[in-house]
């Protein structure tokens, strides 16, 4: 077996018989409407992988983890022509990400129930899944030669890992998200020492939550992968040097895990797009030429952010106050239309104020409790949740060029909220889409809130009380 880094969460496997192409992210746009990019750069693999997919003579499979678009790209999936390989991805209760391959025209899509296996010649790739509320992602092992490849990238199966080591046997490298993925506290108006607190609570509970599958597992290797995208729209820039976030380098990591593990570490490795590893000797057979490390960090970023400047400039225009008002008003029914379809209306006890920049004094205010949603001058509770962004941002989910999920992960809004608490049943009502919450199944939801919220929590980093305690006791995580 040998393993390719293709950057971010990344993979081409190959074996003696298949190839496996995991999690391609390679479009020069980036995801979320172009907030994130890749990081390193890795949109010079392109070529390669396409070339892999479309004629090696190889069994070939493309594994694509979950929806979210730093792992399901379907802008550089589009420059295949050549479809003929297997697509492998789980079965979840959403049919979205099912539904857009079916249409792609692979030469098949297999979609995996959790612990299912897809033999090939010599190996097999098996798939384990988590799906719960918004929540949809699978983690995949790859067997072959002898050898097996873990690979977490953001799924929340922690829990399951002393299950799937039992049965699987030894890990030779195992790799799993160490950075932070979702919205809180980036986009939060919060003081900068409390900002900084939720990020250093975020950080932790991250780095320990990979200790721990590392202790379980006891791989030979981990590969630091699935780890932190940059930010090159110089309205997010900033987001790349701020002092702490959680958005941490693999090297601060490393730091913790040598702490927190006492030495007893597996080998760590920080790939770089290009760079290949050998399985059976633990180490990186090849390099790519470009390598970014912390002390060049800081001006490969600004050389990369000039590279881009193109993206950034096209997408921002002006807009006659006309345009405004029609955004707003499609706001206004847009939030009528998810309210409607929203079951666990009841559930949710504050209001939700949503504003557009160009349009102060004229909110939108969604009542729950008695299912309204009124257009306001100011806010006039004392707890609510609040959500300001620009009017072409807004638009751009309104035109479905992104959903609502995307949009949060762009960070390109504002949020506030009073009293300081995680509301899962509100997250849920701003992240889905009007079709997922018409679908939701009011008995199983709340039957699954207080699991999803613990993994939440631990895993995906999602809201918790600026007062709540991490459930242990963490080794102190050095500032960048």
């Amino acid at each position: 077996m040998q393993l390719t880094f293709l950057g971010h969460a990344g993979f081409l496997v190959e074996t003696q018989q298949a190839l496996v192409v995991v999690d391609p992210w390679l479009s020069p746009l980036g995801a979320f409407d172009s907030a994130w990019m890749q990081f390193p750069r890795n949109h010079q693999l392109a070529p390669l992988v396409r070339e892999k997919l479309e004629h090696s003579p190889k069994q070939r499979f493309l594994y694509v983890s979950h929806e979210h678009k730093d792992h399901y790209d379907p802008d550089f999936l589009r420059t295949l022509t050549k479809r003929d390989f297997t697509v492998v991805i789980g079965r979840f209760r959403r049919t979205a990400l099912r539904a857009a391959f079916e249409a792609y025209g692979a030469r098949r899509v297999i979609a995996c129930e959790d612990q299912q296996e897809v033999p090939f010649e010599n190996g097999s790739l098996k798939l384990y899944l988590s799906d719960s509320g918004i929540h949809r992602d699978s983690a995949l092992l790859i067997q072959a030669d002898g050898q097996r490849f873990l690979n977490l990238n953001d799924c929340e199966v922690h829990e399951r890992l002393p299950a799937i080591i039992a049965e699987e046997g030894p890990i030779d490298v195992f790799t799993a998200q160490f950075s932070g993925a979702i919205w809180h506290p980036t986009c939060y108006d919060y003081p900068r020492e409390v900002y900084a607190e939720h990020s250093r609570r975020r950080r932790a509970l991250k780095f320990e939550a990979v200790a721990r599958a590392i202790e379980t597992v006891q791989p030979r290797v981990y590969l630091a992968s699935a780890g932190p995208a940059c930010f090159l729209d110089p309205s997010l820039f900033h987001l790349n040097l701020e002092p702490v976030n959680i958005f941490p380098r693999a090297s601060e990591l490393f730091t913790f895990l040598n702490y927190r593990l006492a030495g007893k570490t597996p080998r760590l490795i920080e790939p770089m797009p290009g760079d290949v590893l050998d399985p059976g000797l633990g180490e990186l057979v090849s390099l790519a030429s470009e390598r970014v490390t912390d002390e060049n960090r800081s001006q490969y970023l600004r050389s990369y952010a000039t590279l881009q400047t193109r993206i950034f400039r096209e997408r921002r225009r002006k807009l006659l106050l006309e345009e405004v008002d029609r955004i707003h008003l499609r706001l206004h029914l847009e939030m009528q239309r998810k309210l409607e379809a929203f079951s666990l209306a009841d559930h949710v006890l504050m209001p939700l104020y949503l504003g557009l920049l160009e349009l102060p004094g004229q909110l939108i205010r969604v009542d729950f409790r008695s299912r309204r949603v009124d257009v306001v001058s100011e806010v006039r509770d004392l707890s609510r949740y609040m959500l300001l962004a620009s009017a072409v941002d807004i638009a751009r989910v309104l035109d479905r060029k992104l959903n609502w999920e995307d949009f949060l992960l762009s960070f390109r809004f504002r949020a506030s909220r009073s009293p300081d608490v995680y509301d899962a049943t509100l997250h849920g009502f701003l992240a889905a889409e009007v079709e997922d919450l018409r679908a939701m199944d009011r008995e199983q939801a709340r039957g699954r809130r207080a699991g999803a919220y613990a993994r939440d929590a631990i895993g995906e980093g999602l809201d918790i009380a600026h007062d709540a305690e991490p459930p242990f006791r963490a080794a102190p995580v050095a500032a960048p």
